[in-house]
């Protein structure tokens, strides 16, 4: 008698790493391709602006202001350099709003868009499995984020240069630009937009919500958490290097009596007219008045960065794990 086996089903082949790359491309290659663009495009402008900035503050006189460079009067050299550093405000400003189009353009959509259109179906089913694919998503996507990031705030420090000395990067919008921060807030953007759209399901409000939650946590901590971040110096009726962050100033009459600005102001002025302009600090503490002020110096700049950067990278990790947690748990 003869014994016939019945054949199992054929297991299905995962696909390799080669084949979702490909798919990652074909799906989002839209949104790469714009993400490239505009940040090719900013660090050109940066890069064009940079020229022209570095030539005018050479040739304006402004080496002759830094710090240890005095060489006297310097009303002239800034009013030569006014407008290259007007130029350097304005781009300064325009990079801020950068690493949020990635998670607007490249997070939210990601999983979003899947559950929208009903493809999520056929794209959890497949041979790669539902977390795999989600997980190699994640893992090329966010490698684009951190190398194109990193590429644009390499131009922005180098566009900076010649004013790091002169101004700071700690206490001024730069801060916001250049570093690691800069690329943490992308990666940031990115891990809420697909959390966010994970949960949502729908992609415009998971884009309305990302961009929602990136403002919140970018302007709380801007304004009122880094200052915090370390323990700032405090000096009385001392010189705040004019590099450093100023955190609060205040200043005391004689009677104990706090002063305005408005106050501060005309007290200086007329001091400087009595003749006391270079020696002003010392001449007010003598009359009796004190300015106490507290402050960051210039040297925590990369201390504020890493405790910063490293928070952000924290909680897109966790963001992250939330969103493959729940595409693992929910059933396609």
């Amino acid at each position: 008698m003869t014994t016939h086996r019945t054949a199992g089903p054929t297991p299905v082949a995962r696909p390799g790493l080669s084949k979702l790359v490909w798919v990652t491309w074909r799906q989002h290659r839209t949104a790469l391709l714009g993400m490239l663009s505009v940040m090719g495009l900013g660090a050109l402008v940066l890069l064009l602006d940079g020229r022209s900035m570095h030539s005018a503050f050479t040739s304006s006189g402004m080496i002759n202001c830094l710090p240890g460079h005095e060489a006297g009067y310097c009303g002239a050299a800034l009013d030569a350099f006014r407008p290259a550093q007007d130029r350097v405000s304005q781009l300064t400003g325009l990079c801020l709003a950068l690493p949020v189009l990635y998670g607007l353009f490249l997070g939210a959509p990601l999983l979003a868009r899947e559950y929208e259109s009903g493809t999520y179906r056929f794209a959890f089913t497949q041979g790669a499995g539902r977390v795999r694919w989600l997980i190699a998503k994640i893992v090329l996507l966010s490698s684009f984020t951190i190398a194109t990031t990193t590429a644009f705030t390499a131009v922005v420090m180098w566009w900076y240069s010649p004013l790091v000395p002169l101004t700071g990067r700690l206490g001024n919008t730069i801060f916001e630009s250049y570093g690691a921060v800069f690329v943490a807030r992308a990666l940031f953007a990115f891990a809420v937009g697909i959390a966010v759209g994970a949960l949502l399901r729908r992609t415009v409000p998971a884009i309305g919500v990302t961009l929602g939650v990136w403002l919140v946590v970018v302007i709380s901590t801007t304004v009122s958490l880094r200052q915090n971040f370390l323990t700032p110096l405090n000096t009385l009726n001392g010189t705040v290097p004019s590099t450093a962050w100023t955190v609060s100033s205040q200043w005391t009459g004689p009677d104990g009596h706090a002063l305005t600005g408005n106050q501060v102001a005309d007290l200086q002025y007329r001091a400087a007219e009595g003749g006391h302009k270079l020696d002003l600090g010392q001449y007010l503490a003598d009359q009796g008045y004190r300015h106490l002020a507290s402050y960051h110096p210039e040297s925590r700049f990369w201390s504020f960065q890493a405790i910063e950067a490293g928070g952000l990278a924290a909680v897109s990790v966790a963001l992250l794990i939330l969103a493959i947690w729940l595409v693992r748990r929910r059933a396609a």
